[in-house]
């Protein structure tokens, strides 16, 4: 599985993670947390010509801004996210790089049911609505400029980075 993910700058990504762990005990807060968007998930392991193209795509972005406006419970994927806003150049990124591939997408990136998020926890057996609700007291709209995309092969055993393109 190669995903297309737009990595959230370091900064942002440390606002989640103490937003995260302000509704967490303590024996589980403190865990890293890897700021992203996912983009577009490619299910074939054939996916050199998918690659070659997104980044060919990818390659004619500029750094563009998000703003993180909510929190939510995801309930299909028993996670909390934080939703960016659906800007033109993210709808546009995604657009780019999943519509022609969308029959070769997993079920959450293909086609228009897409919903960009960052997960700040993933956890089926807790009460998800409660610890939303006291994330969401600590919570304050922010943004956060997206400048790097990256390409990463997930495996059962972990993820490697494939490639990293800057945007402009």
């Amino acid at each position: 599985m190669l995903c297309v993910i737009a990595k959230l700058p370091e900064d942002a990504s440390e606002k989640l993670r103490l937003l995260r762990d302000s509704a967490l005990p303590g024996e589980r807060a403190g865990a890293p947390l890897y700021g992203h968007i996912t983009i577009a998930t490619y299910l074939p392991e054939d996916d050199g010509s998918f690659a070659e193209a997104c980044v060919r795509t990818i390659r004619e972005y500029s750094s563009f801004t998000v703003r993180y406006e909510k929190l939510r419970v995801l309930c299909r994927t028993s996670i909390i996210a934080a939703l960016p806003s659906m800007t033109e150049e993210l709808v546009s990124l995604h657009s780019r790089v999943a519509d022609p591939y969308a029959d070769s997408l997993d079920q959450w990136t293909a086609g228009k049911d897409w919903q960009p998020h960052t997960t700040l926890l993933y956890d089926p057996a807790a009460d998800l609505q409660a610890l939303c609700r006291k994330m969401q007291q600590h919570f304050d709209p922010f943004e956060a400029r997206i400048s790097r995309i990256e390409l990463s092969q997930v495996r059962e055993d972990g993820y490697t980075i494939r490639d990293v393109i800057r945007l402009r």
